[in-house]
């Protein structure tokens, strides 16, 4: 399943004030992060307490976010 990344206008705009290295490392990190969101061993990601939300560290960056699962059948049946 592959799935779809939003980005804010503001981490937007905070990307395109970074150094090449690291919009390039960044970047690859995203492409990794869209085929699979969830915590894995290619990712330094942890979910946070109490919520949603998972946080993604990149070097001395962290990107928080949500998985949205629009697959789901919940109250169809």
């Amino acid at each position: 399943m592959t799935y779809k990344l939003i980005l804010k206008k503001k981490v937007i705009k905070f990307l395109k004030k970074r150094t090449p290295k690291d919009k390039e490392t960044i970047d690859s990190k995203l492409k990794i992060l869209k085929n699979n969101p969830y915590p894995n061993s290619l990712l330094d990601i942890k979910k946070l307490a109490n919520s949603s939300f998972y946080r993604l560290r990149v070097n001395d960056y962290r990107f928080i976010y949500e998985v949205i699962d629009g697959d789901s059948r919940g109250d169809i049946y």
